[in-house]
């Protein structure tokens, strides 16, 4: 195992460590700060250009008087100043808090003040709007600062001053990654370098990457899974493409860069499966990664049968980073849990159960989470004795990780325990599914029912769908019995949905910023069949 340090250094001084790699390409914009124009245009800066930038980015911080502990938000896309100004950070020993540029600028203000930040920084490029926080911000002595207009060299590098930090520096907080909020207000999840470094060199060592290599990453450095791939390549000597979530400019660049690694998620890899053969490029990947949401077992196989290529589950939290790759197990596991961490499955007795058995997931190990910023009791609840509580459930067999689901999204029908996601992947493999979202509704005498919503996949009943009155009501009669009828022979009877909620194709399910289906709208929308 490399030196903390160390790793962290190739980080920060990419090619001071590496001076072979200065002309090597390291990341390329395809205009994702410009929305609706993913793919239009391409920038390229190699691994040379990315440590001027990050000098600049750390000559800027300075001349801002930033200093070691200091929390810095930025709220901009994907770029290769993003990435500069988090290294930029780390080099100071201060806190980068990225979060999604897709929130609003009063959100990012709600934020900044609770967390107490010195800097905000946006991107004035992708919203306009940004320098409308600057009065706001001003009463709380908090900075703006514009990345996008961030200088691409320093004024004067020579004088920057060299990030020398011991083995105790590294294990104070780096990072703080909010997490999804979808069951409350986003809690901050503090995170140091030391651990972040293992975790980064396990991944990229169990993954085989290469100097060279091509990823995709269309998830923003604001979400746990794609701040570690985009570290993980650029500690290899990789190069990442910055793209759109959309299918359309995903498969665009997919086409144009014919990537080794591909990032993900569900809904993504599903849509390729729409594409005609021989449309899509993928000749050259290898590691598929899908994240964010849970993979179907059903959607992994037809995508191995189409394309001949592997999805690879992840597995993680925005607690415990990346802990395992399902690079060769079954489909329905989600991996290994890499060495540097011990996962275990509780039961409600809170001791360890039998291999095979179900219970709640934890995770212990020095990738954890310090804990959650200014929030003591939510960090108390989730690590008890040394192990994160996940809240999901599953089992381990053979070393492998099989998920069944969240505990908040279990249903109980009549006694019976239902994981949405076991009917989920079920009603996937009807023909006229295009996506599918199960969630408990409440029951008189059963105390929950399942209630499926699916976007359907035929055009002409989508279209009486979206016509309303008598053709909407016959094409739900005609769902609803070409849906039962598949239910009644591939479901147990606790299983099946009692209430179902069809839409038509374009109208796809609501979505939250990391890309998992937002369940807590579909039941805030209530009993809409």
């Amino acid at each position: 195992m490399e030196n903390p340090k160390n790793i962290l250094n190739c980080l920060l001084y990419p090619v001071t460590e590496h001076s072979d790699r200065a002309e090597l390409p390291a990341i390329v914009e395809t205009d994702v700060e410009t929305p609706g124009a993913s793919g239009s245009t391409h920038k390229t800066y190699n691994y040379g250009q990315m440590q001027s930038l990050i000098d600049a980015a750390h000559e800027e911080f300075l001349a801002r008087k930033v200093s070691k502990g200091d929390r810095v938000m930025m709220a901009a896309p994907n770029s290769a100043r993003l990435l500069a100004s988090i290294l930029a950070l780390w080099r100071i020993g201060a806190v980068a808090v990225p979060v999604d540029a897709r929130v609003t600028v009063q959100e990012v203000q709600n934020v900044a003040k609770r967390l107490k930040v010195k800097l905000l920084c946006g991107s004035m490029r992708h919203n306009p709007d940004f320098l409308s926080a600057n009065q706001s911000m001003e009463a709380e002595n908090i900075g703006l600062v514009d990345i996008s207009a961030l200088a691409e060299e320093p004024k004067d590098a020579s004088a920057l001053p060299k990030s020398e930090r011991s083995e105790a520096d590294l294990k104070e907080p780096a990072f703080i990654i909010l997490t999804s909020g979808t069951t409350g207000t986003p809690k901050g999840a503090v995170h140091d370098l030391h651990s972040l470094m293992i975790n980064l060199e396990e991944l990229g060592e169990m993954a085989s990457l290469k100097q060279e290599m091509r990823g995709l990453l269309p998830l923003p450095l604001s979400h746990i899974f794609g701040l570690e791939v985009m570290l993980i390549c650029f500690l290899f000597g990789a190069r990442v493409v910055f793209c759109d979530l959309t299918p359309n400019g995903f498969f665009a660049c997919i086409n144009k860069y014919d990537p080794h690694i591909l990032v993900g998620v569900p809904t993504v890899y599903a849509a390729m499966l729409n594409v005609p053969d021989g449309r899509l490029n993928l000749n050259s990947a290898h590691i598929l990664l899908s994240g964010g949401a849970p993979l179907p077992v059903s959607l992994a196989e037809d995508f191995q049968g189409k394309f001949g290529k592997k999805l690879n589950n992840g597995y993680g939290s925005t607690e415990s980073k990346i802990i395992a790759l399902n690079l060769i197990g079954p489909h329905d596991s989600v991996g290994k849990p890499i060495p540097s961490v011990k996962v275990e499955i509780i039961g409600d007795n809170d001791e360890p159960v039998g291999e095979g058995e179900t219970g709640e997931i934890t995770i212990s190990g020095s990738n954890l989470m310090l804990g959650y910023v200014d929030n003591p009791e939510a960090t108390a609840k989730a690590v008890r004795n040394g192990r994160y509580y996940t809240g999901d459930l599953g089992h381990i067999k053979d070393q492998q990780i099989y998920i069944s689901g969240r505990a908040k999204e279990m249903i109980v029908v009549a006694g019976n325990k239902v994981f949405p996601a076991e009917v989920e992947d079920v009603l996937l493999n009807h023909p006229n599914a295009a996506e599918v979202a199960v969630i408990g509704v409440p029951h008189k005498s059963l105390g929950q029912t399942v209630k499926a919503v699916i976007v359907i996949k035929d055009k002409d009943l989508s279209e009486l769908l979206k016509k309303g009155g008598d053709a909407k009501k016959a094409a739900r009669q005609e769902l609803i019995g070409q849906f039962k009828d598949y239910s009644k022979d591939n479901l147990k009877r606790e299983l099946r949905p009692m209430e179902w909620d069809f839409r038509a194709a374009e109208d796809y399910l609501p979505k939250t910023l990391s890309g998992k289906v937002d369940k807590k709208k579909l039941e805030a929308v209530g009993a809409t069949t």
